[in-house]
């Protein structure tokens, strides 16, 4: 991995995102422990990147949610608020952390053409708030 990032960085890349989907699982404490040394062990590697880490089409819960959004190195965090609804509660009830950027997905990915505009606008303005 290191490698792959340093050629990132070489290539001029700015951003990368890590496509976590197990952050939606109810995940114990050495789940949570290996996920964070992870990231740790990296973090040099991923110094000078801005990184997002994306969950996936359901709810993150609680463990996961104060995991990375304690970790440092972790700039952007994107949550599924369409079929995660319980993860904008937790927005609400932890907080978030102002040095960190949330990735919003509101219109459901599996059939975007059918999305509720209201719906969505509603959902960014509770986040917004």
């Amino acid at each position: 991995m290191r490698e792959v990032l340093a050629d990132l960085k070489a290539a001029g890349a700015t951003w990368v995102q890590f496509d976590e989907p197990k952050l939606v699982l109810d995940l114990d404490f050495h789940q949570l422990k290996a996920f964070t040394n992870a990231y740790l062990q990296m973090e040099e590697s991923l110094s000078g990147l801005k990184v997002i880490v994306e969950t996936y089409f359901f709810d993150v819960s609680v463990g996961p949610y104060k995991t990375i959004t304690s970790l440092k190195g972790i700039l952007a965090i994107g949550f599924n608020l369409v079929r995660g609804e319980k993860t904008l509660e937790l927005n609400k009830s932890l907080g978030f952390p102002s040095s960190k950027y949330v990735f919003a997905r509101v219109v459901d990915g599996h059939n975007i053409w059918a999305n509720d505009l209201i719906t969505s606008l509603k959902t960014l303005k509770a986040l917004e708030s």
